[in-house]
């Protein structure tokens, strides 16, 4: 099964097992995992858990919910992702799930995803709509 490795702004460490399917994140105490944070909402996150991959999806949180970095809505987590709420982060580990890192990153869970591979390659590459032609750069 898939686990957090969770740290406070103290520096304490935990594992936490996620069980399959839902796994809500939050200040409240009915949450399955319990954030002592007072940047946490009280309803934040919800981490959910099937046989192909993990998914975080934050609940409207006030302060939101980041992974390595990134305010996210939604995101599949693959292993080493770091997630951020309030100030406790944790470290996403895979366990036994059954995709790689490269089937992650296709899961069009958030608007623009996947990133555009041609565009980190060329520094010049503008995106573009498909009715409207490329803009030249430099001088006319």
């Amino acid at each position: 099964m898939p686990h957090l490795i969770t740290t406070t702004a103290a520096g304490e460490t935990s594992q936490v097992t996620l069980h399959q399917h839902d796994n809500t994140l939050g200040r409240g105490a009915h949450n399955n995992i319990v954030i002592a944070s007072a940047q946490a909402s009280r309803q934040h996150a919800v981490i959910t858990v099937e046989a192909a991959f993990t998914t975080i999806s934050d609940l409207g949180s006030r302060n939101g919910t980041f992974v390595n970095g990134e305010r996210i809505e939604s995101q599949a987590l693959v292993d080493g992702d770091i997630i951020q709420l309030g100030n406790h982060e944790m470290r996403f580990v895979e366990g036994d799930q059954e995709f790689s890192r490269v089937e992650a990153q296709r899961v069009p869970t958030v608007p623009g995803f996947p990133p555009d591979l041609d565009r980190d390659r060329d520094p010049h590459h503008e995106p573009t709509r498909p009715d409207v032609p490329p803009s030249r750069r430099g001088k006319l």
